[in-house]
């Protein structure tokens, strides 16, 4: 196991399982939004990962002894991923598919290596910046349109908006809980600040939403999304502590492989809810092969 992780490294690896857990969450949340609007499914989801969040930290007892930067940039990126990101990629599934919407919101490792080269000065090697355009070309075989009859702008305007803009959302919090972490290195209170300041956010943006932010949900929804907020508690949890302790650069690409697993997973639970194309297999491969390269020859 030491072998393994030193191979890989820990940021790796826990970016890798981060993946895992936020694949089965995104299942969850498709089965949950059959019944359930995306503003309903967002408060269920940050609500749960906020709880988490707060209740790991008052028994660390780190949360009354943090200090206020670390706190405003966790509130920062509340705003800015949970808060935007999460809004734009659950209205991209509706519009989108899960499939198609979660490869494409996946094209963040794009911008977060590209943000971590100029403001952190990571320097990526050769391979993983080959990984991550992998990942990237993967992320647009899928977002190829396959009704032809369709305009560029309609699609635009109609779908593509809503996940591009939640993956330039999801690459800027890693960034500011790397500043947040220069003071104090508490992962748990920044997914229980962020996603708490996600909600607020949320609630106060709801009247600039399609249909004014109409929460709409049954009992069965409910604990579909609550099931999805426990493994999204989990893939928050291990993807802050590989930022923490791993470069942005890496971590950041692998945390965005879930496609393979959300693709086998949409097969066998989805059914005709998610149709499954040669092109999406295709692109999902591709990104997967991104994925080994930033691994293996990081």
């Amino acid at each position: 196991m030491n072998d393994l992780i030193s191979s890989i490294g820990p940021g790796e690896l826990l970016a890798i399982c981060s993946a895992f857990s936020f694949s089965i969450s995104q299942i969850l949340i498709r089965l949950g939004m059959r019944t359930a609007t995306p503003v309903a499914a967002a408060f269920i989801i940050n609500g749960t990962v906020s709880l988490c969040g707060l209740a790991v930290s008052i028994f660390k007892g780190t949360l009354f002894n943090s200090i206020l930067t670390p706190l405003l940039w966790f509130v920062a990126v509340g705003m800015v991923g949970p808060g935007i990101g999460r809004i734009s990629y659950l209205i991209g599934i509706t519009r989108m598919g899960l499939s198609r919407s979660v490869t494409i919101t996946s094209s963040t490792p794009l911008w977060s290596t590209l943000i971590a080269v100029i403001v952190l000065g990571e320097a990526p090697t050769g391979w993983v910046v080959a990984g991550t355009l992998g990942i990237v070309f993967g992320v647009s075989m899928l977002s190829l349109r396959e009704d032809e009859s369709q305009t560029f702008k309609s699609w635009f305007q109609g779908a593509l908006i809503f996940p591009l803009t939640a993956s330039i959302s999801y690459a800027l919090p890693p960034l500011f809980s790397k500043f947040a972490y220069i003071y104090q290195r508490t992962p748990e209170v920044g997914i229980g600040v962020a996603f708490l300041v996600a909600n607020v956010f949320l609630f106060v943006c709801r009247p600039l939403l399609p249909g004014r932010g109409e929460v709409i949900i049954n009992r069965a929804g409910f604990l579909w999304l609550f099931a999805a907020g426990l493994f999204s508690t989990a893939s928050s949890f291990l993807l802050w502590t590989a930022v923490m302790v791993g470069d942005i650069s890496t971590t950041m690409p692998l945390s965005r492989t879930a496609p393979i697993l959300i693709l086998v997973l949409s097969y066998f639970f989805l059914g005709k809810m998610e149709p499954i194309t040669r092109r999406m297999v295709f692109g999902t491969i591709i990104i997967v092969i991104g994925g080994v390269l930033i691994t293996a020859l990081r």
